[in-house]
């Protein structure tokens, strides 16, 4: 899967799926990441790309593993694939927390 529009549109479903499982409207998600509901929308539909800060909102939001957001895309039966990546973001929001403390 190396189509662009695929690749959001499993992202968006998976952060559809992650935010029903957690019982919360668009609504509710976008106040808890600062932005629209009409945002949240788009991403669920594929409609836009998301960046990593956002994604890192929408996981610790919805307190989930960015594994969630990326399922099906990264080959989680191979954890040496992933645990970069996994680190390489949680990296990234430590970094940008002390950035905005």
């Amino acid at each position: 899967m190396n189509d662009k529009s695929d690749i959001l549109r499993v992202i968006g479903n998976n952060v559809q799926q992650a935010r029903l499982s957690k019982n919360l409207t668009q609504e509710a998600l976008s106040d808890k990441i600062d932005k629209t509901p009409n945002f949240i929308s788009i991403i669920e539909r594929g409609g836009s790309g998301i960046s990593i800060p956002t994604i890192i909102d929408i996981c610790n939001a919805l307190k989930v593993d960015v594994s969630v957001i990326f399922k099906g895309l990264i080959d989680v039966d191979n954890p040496s694939k992933v645990e970069p990546l996994t680190k390489s973001i949680l990296t990234l929001d430590k970094e940008r927390s002390e950035y905005f403390d």
